[in-house]
């Protein structure tokens, strides 16, 4: 994205284009998208774009960055309290990752596209791995190797969760998800306690 203006009518701007491509992204591949279906369904013209970014590149990485920080947000509450090393049994309450992907089920439909899949795959694992790190490392008594190991396998059953909850269609409730979740994790904790 240019460095431009950051008013209030940029912003909303941005926005528009934003959700315009969201739009596109329902019916058509990012691949076939072109900026001028991007103006067009935003209601700008090129200048406007091209104001705002660099290429039509540009704006995925907008949506995909707005996506990773409302996401990293939510999976930091989720899992702050619950380190490698912790006997704590795991709140349901607690865990909100599942209810910010269904509530955004719209926007990661994006996740489904073929061209698109690899890049935000590897962003949002790489940063619930940073996440983790950051807040499982004053928590965990552990040597830096192993919670990097258990931060990496985690990221990837949580990961490969949600992509298969969507790949489904989020057929099954939030809810229903969270509570499997809580109860594989928690099975593991009950039996380290017995």
């Amino acid at each position: 994205m240019q460095h431009g203006s950051d008013s209030r009518s940029a912003h909303r701007t941005r926005n528009l284009f934003k959700n315009a491509l969201l739009r596109l992204l329902e019916t058509e591949s990012f691949a076939y998208i072109s900026v001028k279906d991007i103006v067009e369904t935003a209601e700008f013209n090129r200048t406007t774009f091209y104001n705002h970014y660099v290429d039509k590149f540009a704006l995925l990485d907008d949506v995909t960055q707005d996506l990773l920080d409302e996401f990293g947000a939510a999976f930091q509450t989720s899992f702050q309290k619950y380190p490698p090393n912790s006997k704590i049994l795991m709140d349901k309450k607690d865990i909100i990752i599942f209810d910010f992907v269904y509530r955004n089920r719209y926007s990661l439909s994006i996740f489904k596209q073929t061209d698109i899949l690899p890049m935000i795959s590897q962003k949002y694992s790489q940063t619930m791995q940073d996440n983790l790190m950051d807040i499982w490392s004053p928590q965990a008594d552990m040597a830096e190797h192993r919670l990097k190991a258990y931060t990496k396998i985690f990221t990837y059953g949580l990961m490969g969760t949600i992509s298969g909850w969507i790949s489904e269609d989020l057929s099954a409730s939030p809810e229903t998800v969270t509570q499997d979740f809580v109860d594989f994790y928690n099975f593991k904790i009950e039996n380290i306690n017995k």
